[in-house]
């Protein structure tokens, strides 16, 4: 896939753009795995009635990248972003952010189970 704008061509004006789902015949697709391939799977959950993504292991070797090419972005456009995550009592995780604003300003936001403090720090 070209450098540029994963959803640059979805319809963005409605009420959410969903770009993290399990659903589908290949949804991983656009995804970039890292790690042991079969430490990340696809699982349909009753209580949700869908499917989902497991991420088993390791939380620093096993990971999925989006977009899959370093060179692109998702162009994105909306106000807010809403991450949905179970993560059972007692497993670690953590996801890192990278968001360019309007003005070209770059923010690195990461979430972890393993901080335990607060800290800010420019890039």
């Amino acid at each position: 896939m070209k450098a540029g704008k994963m959803f640059r061509n979805h319809y963005q004006g409605g009420r959410f753009v969903e770009i993290f789902s399990a659903q589908g015949k290949n949804p991983g697709a656009k995804w970039k795995i890292f790690g042991n391939p079969s430490a990340i799977s696809k699982e349909y959950d009753k209580e949700l009635k869908g499917f989902v993504f497991v991420l088993e292991g390791n939380s620093l070797t096993n990971k999925m990248k989006l977009p899959r090419e370093t060179k692109q972005t998702l162009g994105l456009v909306q106000q807010y972003l809403t991450l949905q995550i179970f993560v059972p009592l007692g497993k670690d995780f953590s996801t890192e952010l990278l968001i360019t604003d309007f003005d070209n300003i770059k923010r690195r936001l990461y979430l972890s189970t393993v901080h335990k403090e607060l800290s800010v720090t420019p890039l």
